[in-house]
């Protein structure tokens, strides 16, 4: 019976691949704080220094076919030439059904910045990448070689394969933000759109295009005045994904004190006849390296499913981050680059 039931599956993923009405979904992390470039490109470089992540999340880990994601990116800032923001690369990968469907991108992205005033700044960044979508043809059951008393019965099918079993297309982002910072605050508000052009994906011929995907997002940094250098630091935030159909929502926060993180996160990911919720706890560990202005991140994360598929196992997912604040590009002595120190004590999470 369990067997018939991945049979089924396999066939409807398979149906749904080639209905014209239908559009796939792109990954999606817990962590959506610890992958800010593949949700806004207008982050690059927006924090001083380099940032490095790598980032794995393991969905649905109880079925043989679960579903693994793949994230790496990094991203330096640059202050010294006028408008300059930072430059970044990502790439991300994503495998469904043990490999049968395998979807990869790599993208390189820019940012330019603008101080409004003394505490405000915008970054508007724009985001290229390459994107790969592969399928397994041969690993597919079709629906006239299942029996309804016995279910897999026949060894091949009449249907004559897809069209091509690999498909890439150029894909383009742009997202801004608006950035708030003071001695103890620092506050974000984003909004990006990606797939802007609706790239054809259709491993059969057809015309089916990607959906374009709007994010929103909010991110709070709040240091504890009566003891800034080790009281609490409050990581607050939400992030909306509207693609497809499906909408997404998390709303939580992390807390920090000395080495050790901690938070607790809700999403809710709906369409018309889909609702998945999860409740989602986090954990993790900052630790210096060189010196105060550079440090390494471990922070791992738990979805547990609060709705009927709870059969699932939820989800894992790890991150590692590395940050170096005194690295960048270019140096310069130039009265611009005075407005802008390379070296300072950021608010950061």
């Amino acid at each position: 019976m369990k067997h018939n039931i991945r049979y089924i599956l396999i066939t409807l993923v398979l149906t749904i691949s080639f209905c014209t009405t239908t559009h796939a979904q792109d990954p999606y992390y817990s962590q959506y704080y610890n992958s800010p470039l593949f949700y806004n490109p207008a982050m690059t470089g927006l924090t001083e220094g380099l940032k490095v992540r790598i980032s794995y999340r393991d969905q649905w880990p109880q079925y043989t076919d679960d579903l693994k994601t793949y994230n790496f990116s990094m991203d330096i800032a640059e202050r010294f030439m006028p408008g300059a923001g930072g430059l970044g690369l990502i790439f991300n990968t994503n495998k469904e059904g043990d490999g049968y469907v395998k979807q990869t991108m790599i993208g390189l992205m820019a940012s330019a910045r603008i101080q409004l005033a003394r505490n405000w700044l915008t970054q508007v960044g724009f985001m290229g990448a390459y994107m790969n979508k592969q399928i397994d043809g041969n690993e597919y059951i079709w629906s006239d070689q299942l029996d309804d008393r016995h279910g897999l019965l026949y060894p091949s099918s009449s249907f004559e394969g897809f069209e091509t079993n690999s498909v890439s297309y150029p894909d383009l982002s742009l997202g801004g933000l608006i950035n708030y910072e003071k001695t103890y605050l620092s506050a974000t508000f984003g909004l990006a759109v990606h797939h802007i052009t609706k790239p054809n994906e259709s491993f059969s011929g057809l015309d089916m295009r990607v959906a374009r995907k709007y994010i929103v997002n909010a991110d709070f940094v709040i240091i504890q005045r009566s003891n800034p250098k080790k009281g609490f630091r409050y990581n607050p935030g939400f992030l909306y994904e509207n693609m497809a159909g499906f909408h997404t929502f998390n709303l939580g926060a992390n807390i920090a004190k000395s080495v050790l993180y901690v938070g607790a996160w809700y999403r809710n990911k709906q369409s018309q006849i889909y609702n998945y919720q999860s409740i989602i706890l986090l954990a993790g560990i900052n630790i210096p390296m060189v010196n105060k202005y550079s440090r390494f991140k471990l922070m791992y994360s738990y979805d547990l499913s609060i709705t009927n598929m709870k059969g699932t196992g939820g989800a894992h997912e790890i991150t590692l981050r590395f940050e170096f604040d005194q690295i960048h590009l270019f140096k310069s002595q130039s009265s611009f680059a005075n407005d802008y120190p390379i070296i300072y004590d950021p608010v950061i999470f």
